[in-house]
């Protein structure tokens, strides 16, 4: 493994593309070297962390700038959140 990038990974995303917390957390999960720690489920449409320790203590600081799996998860959370709310502002119809 090369390493990721350093630093935080904001909500974001706007139209400049996707939030660096996605690309980076993308990078970690496609990674084959950690597939032990964390992988693609078998349908590929989501991960599966295998070992939260060991992503936490290894793989979280090379990418993140802290190494708590209870952040990370908050954060994957409110992405999530935000994205649904995307997803739904716009599939709704408009009543004219």
């Amino acid at each position: 493994m090369d390493g990721g990038p350093a630093g935080g990974g904001g909500v974001g995303g706007g139209a400049t593309g996707p939030a660096p917390f996605l690309l980076k957390t993308y990078e970690m999960v496609d990674d084959s070297s950690t597939d032990e720690i964390v992988s693609w489920s078998s349908t590929k449409s989501s991960f599966v962390v295998w070992n939260p320790p060991e992503f936490a203590r290894v793989l979280l600081p090379m990418y993140f700038k802290h190494n708590n799996f209870s952040s990370f998860i908050r954060q994957l959370n409110t992405y999530m959140a935000t994205e649904l709310l995307k997803v739904v502002d716009y599939d709704l119809p408009l009543n004219n």
